[in-house]
């Protein structure tokens, strides 16, 4: 499964920071710490850091001036649970950044990184279901993990025709998101994966029959995805 946003550039450090846990006061509590040594990066090799390759190529692209301008785009997409051990999973994620590499181009490739540590927080409970207590009879809470998933931020760029701008290319989220690209996206992975010679389905209960993705809204019932675009808002509201 597999659900998308837009960013601004003022939302973008924020973002590729969390996504690289260099927040160090990080307010998202579902995080759990022991076992974020998991995580790792699939972003290409390069002598600069996601935020200053970011800077770097935004300059070679036209930019219309306004601050509401969705200059980053970002997938989330999640291990299906057909995959039942980290090898198949890492071929998961392998396969699914390859083929998102080749749809919106490498020199696009912003970040890619992949969370093992994310889940929701919950009161423990032993093998018969009774809630555990500390020594002052308050629940003790743990992390249950929930699945592993990729993030891939983009800058989404599109041909630009206009004769009066000097770059070539410009972003235009718009342009590259559009209603026909996220009908097709679920399906289009789905064959890339089977070309691949992977056995698992993006296609599930919470995708539509039609492949389209749903809004975020209707992504509700997806607890993973639900849980990363409202860590990213509270990113964002902190800022101010």
């Amino acid at each position: 499964m597999a659900s998308v946003q837009k960013f601004t550039d003022s939302a973008v450090t924020n973002q590729l920071r969390h996504n690289a846990r260099e927040i160090v006061n990080n307010s998202n509590r579902d995080i759990d710490k022991t076992r974020t040594h998991l995580n790792y990066s699939l972003t290409p090799e390069r002598a600069l850091s996601p935020q200053e390759y970011y800077k770097i190529r935004k300059k070679e692209l036209y930019v219309y001036g306004r601050s509401d301008v969705k200059t980053m785009a970002g997938w989330i997409v999640t291990a299906p649970k057909e995959l039942s051990s980290k090898q198949e999973e890492q071929t998961f994620f392998q396969s699914v950044y390859n083929f998102l590499e080749t749809r919106y181009g490498k020199e696009n490739v912003i970040q890619a990184a992949v969370h093992y540590d994310e889940g929701k927080k919950e009161k423990a409970v032993d093998r018969w279901g009774k809630v555990l207590t500390d020594d002052t009879g308050k629940p003790i809470y743990k992390i249950a993990v929930g699945r592993p998933h990729l993030h891939f931020d983009f800058i989404p760029v599109v041909a630009d025709i206009n004769p009066k701008h000097h770059q070539s290319e410009k972003i235009c989220a718009n342009d590259v998101l559009t209603r026909h690209e996220l009908q097709s996206f679920h399906s289009d992975l789905q064959k890339h994966l089977q070309n691949d010679g992977l056995n698992c389905s993006v296609i599930t209960g919470i995708t539509k029959s039609n492949g389209r993705n749903y809004t975020v809204k209707e992504l509700k019932a997806s607890y993973e995805a639900q849980r990363e675009l409202q860590h990213i808002h509270e990113y964002e509201r902190s800022r101010w």
